[in-house]
């Protein structure tokens, strides 16, 4: 599957954006293809290689014909996580988008023109959305181009109908202020313009979640008339069968403790690799979780920082907590200090519900486990899949209803017992568990044999062999 017409094997690189989230789409959809017989040159930063290669779940990275292609880590201004901020972008990280561009873009084209060489152009690329620039230095060295999205057609639609010239409130009554800073959108813009040369666009979804909205994507020409390819979920098979177990290399602490609860009985917490909370919000949240009375696993950690994670720094947040919070808790309550392996997490027995920032990362793996989500969306493209999640799917519920505020206003302990329990315990969210169910069937489905990604993924690699030039 992986050969052009002459049986000779494509050779495809994948560059993604430095952050968690990314790097694990898009190193999943390398193991994709390098099982479909394509090599794969994975180019990021050393950093950033070293991080991604330490989280990965459910899969031997050394069975997959994956080359890790380093960068050096471009020069930063010191970052600072203001744990007092009720802002929770994190900015400390647009320097490095920024910086991977102007510092390493050399680095990149000498990479890229060496594998050209060695294998007579006989190359695509695939590259994050929010990095335009990549599609110059495949023009540069006449290699064709696509675009990997790691944001659902969802959100996709509802930013293409707010005018781009009053950049005022969404149809989701959020102000965009909120959702990004506007050195980020300055950024995201440019390289936005920058994409016109693509031969098309590749999406972590599939048709039962997303198909209605592609479909009004290509309409609305939000893909500029290209080609789009469903391809996800981009997870190992062994969740979908029930093997993860045999995947791993020791049982973590926190599965220990899982596998000691009651079925469909945890909710997890977690709000993603990129985002910290207040000391405020921390001390909310932890009183409510206590007075919900449910047990839970709460991954409670500081975000990655631009030079990627810093495993010794996690344990600071828990410094919020009130004395004596996790002893009190001994039993019902779980905290992880560093990162956490989220899909063994969610699809074990023992997790009922998912408490989420509404990533699209997490949005995919929780559809796919089958666990109902309480979303609490931060930034970016999260409150449009809160949205998603609550709204057109059915498979979640919100935590509050959000206002319009330029900052995250504070959920208060209150609220968040309300909604643990109206999740965990109510008629309404034993429906939403009923609908989350039948969509993680509809994603086994869709990654089988015949599925619409399956067939989504085989255009894909045929698209690819018919568009290298020689």
């Amino acid at each position: 599957m992986g050969g052009d017409e002459n049986g000779l094997r494509i050779q495809v690189v994948v560059v993604p954006l430095p952050l968690q989230g990314h790097l694990n789409q898009l190193l999943h959809f390398s193991r994709v293809i390098a099982q479909r017989g394509a090599t794969v040159s994975f180019v990021a930063t050393s950093a950033h290689i070293h991080q991604v290669r330490r989280r990965v779940q459910g899969w031997d990275l050394h069975n997959f014909d994956i080359r890790f292609k380093e960068l050096p880590m471009p020069h930063l201004p010191a970052e600072e996580i203001d744990a007092q901020s009720s802002l929770m972008f994190p900015f400390h990280l647009i320097p490095l988008f920024e910086a991977v561009e102007y510092q390493l873009g050399s680095h990149v084209d000498q990479i890229l023109g060496t594998i050209c060489s060695e294998n007579n152009n006989r190359v695509v690329i695939v590259h994050d959305s929010i990095m335009g620039w990549i599609q110059t230095l495949a023009k540069k060295h006449s290699v064709p181009a696509y675009i990997f999205s790691c944001i659902g057609a969802y959100y996709r639609l509802w930013m293409k109908r707010v005018s781009d010239q009053t950049w005022g409130l969404s149809p989701l009554n959020i102000s965009l202020k909120r959702c990004f800073p506007e050195r980020l959108l300055k950024y995201a813009m440019r390289q936005r313009s920058l994409l016109e040369p693509a031969k098309g666009y590749i999406i972590n979804t599939f048709s039962t979640l997303e198909s209605e909205f592609v479909h009004q994507g290509r309409e609305e020409l939000i893909y500029s008339g290209k080609p789009v390819w469903s391809v996800g979920p981009l997870l190992p098979q062994a969740f979908f069968n029930d093997e993860r177990r045999l995947q791993l290399q020791a049982d973590t602490e926190c599965v220990i403790w899982l596998d000691r609860q009651a079925p469909a009985s945890v909710l997890y917490v977690s709000f993603g690799s990129i985002s910290s909370l207040s000391a405020t919000q921390i001390g909310e949240l932890a009183d409510g979780l206590e007075r919900s009375g449910q047990p839970f696993l709460w991954v409670l950690r500081i975000s990655d920082g631009a030079h990627s994670s810093t495993e010794e720094q996690f344990d600071s947040a828990c410094k919020f907590l009130k004395q004596g919070y996790e002893k009190r808790l001994e039993g019902r309550g779980f905290i992880v200090r560093n990162w956490a392996p989220q899909l063994d997490i969610l699809f074990h027995k023992s997790t009922g519900g998912f408490l989420t920032h509404c990533g699209w990362n997490s949005t995919v793996e929780s559809i796919s486990a089958g666990v109902g989500m309480l979303t609490w969306p931060l930034h970016s493209d999260q409150f449009a899949n809160s949205a998603l999640i609550t709204g057109e799917l059915k498979a979640g519920v919100e935590v509050k209803e959000w206002g319009n505020a330029e900052e995250n206003e504070t959920v208060s302990a209150e609220e968040v017992e309300k909604a643990v329990k109206r999740l965990m315990r109510s008629e309404e969210g034993m429906q939403v568990r009923k609908r989350v169910q039948e969509l993680k069937g509809e994603a086994r489905k869709a990654v089988g044999d015949g599925g619409s990604s399956c067939k989504d993924m085989d255009s894909l690699l045929h698209h690819f062999s018919q568009s290298i030039s020689y």
